[in-house]
C-alpha cells in the first residue's frame, strides 16, 4: 500500500519535469503576418552579446527613400527595424529586405501592422565583412519606398599616395581608424597574390611597431632595398570585426636621379647647342646680307660712271 501511495505521488512530478523540459512546446505562437526570428541569433561565440537596435521611420509612400550609417566594432548582433506610416488603412503592403542586390528569405525576419503603421525587424550577427553593406526594407504598394542601413567597420586610413625613398634610408608607414580603438594592430607585405605577416621579433633590427595611441600604428623600417617596394597593408583587429587599409612605397635607387639628372643635362646641353648654331647661323646670313647692300651702291655708281664716260666720248666724237 505504501509502495502503491509513492508510486502515485512520484508518478505526476515525473511527468511534470518531463513536460517542463520538453523542447518544441512555445506558448506565444506568431500571428499572421510574423514570421520566425533570425535563427543565427544563438551562433556560437555571440549569443552572450545583445543586439545594438537602429531604426528608420518612413511617413507615407510619398517620402523620400531614408539612409543611415551603422558602423560595427564592438556590438556583433544587430537588430535592424523600419516602421512606415500611412494615412490611411494599406491591406496590400508587401515587405521585403535585402542585402545589396540578395533577397534576404522571408523566414529571417518579422513584419506586422496595426491600423495604418507596419513594422519590421531584422536582426543577425556580423561575423565578418561579408556581413558588412547595404541592408533595405522595401515597402511596396502601388509604390515603394525602402529605408537603408549601411552596415561598414570603422574604415582604416593609410596612405592616399605611393611613399617614395632609396635603398638604405628608413620610413614610417601611418595607419589610423579616428576615434576607434581596435584590441591589436598586425602588418602584411603583399608579395604577388599572397600575404606575409611580418615577424617583428625575427627581425627587430629592421622592423618596429611604434604604437603611442591604440587608434593607431606606425611601422618603421630601416635600411631599405628595392625589395621592400610595395604594398603594404595594417589590419586593425576589433573585438568581432577587422578592418583593413594599406600603404604603398616605392624604393628607388640613387641611379635612377642620377639617370634624370644625366638626361636633363643632355637635353641643355643639345638645347643650348641648336640655340648657338642658330645665333651663328642668323650672323653669318645678317653679315652676308650687309656685304650685298654695301655691293649694291658701289656698283650703281661704277656703272654710272660708265655711262657718263660713254656719253663724253660720243660728243667728242661728233666735234
Amino acid at each position: 500500500m505504501k509502495l502503491r501511495t509513492l508510486h502515485a505521488l512520484l508518478l505526476p512530478l515525473c511527468c511534470g519535469v518531463f513536460s517542463v523540459a520538453s523542447p518544441g512546446i512555445n506558448s506565444n505562437t506568431a500571428g499572421p503576418n510574423v514570421t520566425p526570428e533570425d535563427p543565427v541569433h544563438d551562433e556560437d561565440g555571440f549569443s552572450n552579446y545583445t543586439s545594438a537596435e537602429h531604426s528608420i521611420s518612413i511617413t507615407g509612400f510619398s517620402a523620400k527613400d531614408i539612409k543611415k550609417d551603422i558602423i560595427v566594432y564592438d556590438e556583433p548582433r544587430l537588430k535592424l527595424e523600419c516602421n512606415l506610416i500611412v494615412e490611411s488603412n494599406y491591406l496590400d503592403v508587401n515587405v521585403s529586405w535585402k542585402h545589396g542586390e540578395e533577397l534576404i528569405r522571408s523566414d529571417l525576419y518579422t513584419s506586422n501592422n496595426t491600423g495604418n503603421q507596419w513594422r519590421t525587424t531584422y536582426e543577425f550577427v556580423v561575423t565578418d565583412t561579408n556581413k558588412t553593406g547595404d541592408y533595405r526594407c522595401i515597402f511596396s504598394s502601388a509604390t515603394a519606398v525602402i529605408g537603408t542601413f549601411r552596415v561598414q567597420v570603422p574604415p582604416v586610413h593609410g596612405g592616399n599616395k605611393a611613399l617614395i625613398t632609396y635603398n638604405g634610408d628608413e620610413i614610417v608607414l601611418k595607419c589610423d581608424v579616428s576615434t576607434y580603438k581596435p584590441q591589436q594592430w598586425l602588418w602584411y607585405k603583399v608579395n604577388g597574390s599572397e600575404r606575409v605577416q611580418l615577424n617583428f621579433s625575427l627581425d627587430p633590427k629592421r622592423y618596429k611597431e611604434l604604437s603611442e595611441k591604440r587608434n593607431e600604428t606606425k611601422l618603421h623600417i630601416s635600411n631599405l632595398s628595392e625589395n621592400d617596394g610595395g604594398t603594404y597593408v595594417c589590419r586593425a583587429v576589433f573585438k568581432t570585426v577587422e578592418s583593413e587599409g594599406q600603404v604603398e612605397i616605392a624604393v628607388l635607387s640613387y641611379l635612377v636621379p642620377l639617370k634624370v639628372f644625366l638626361v636633363i643635362a643632355a637635353e641643355v646641353v643639345i638645347l643650348v647647342t641648336v640655340i648657338l648654331v642658330y645665333e651663328i647661323m642668323s650672323k653669318k646670313k645678317q653679315s652676308q646680307e650687309d656685304v650685298k647692300k654695301d655691293y649694291e651702291p658701289m656698283a650703281q655708281l661704277k656703272s654710272e660712271d660708265s655711262s657718263l664716260a660713254e656719253a663724253s666720248t660720243t660728243r667728242q666724237r661728233k666735234v
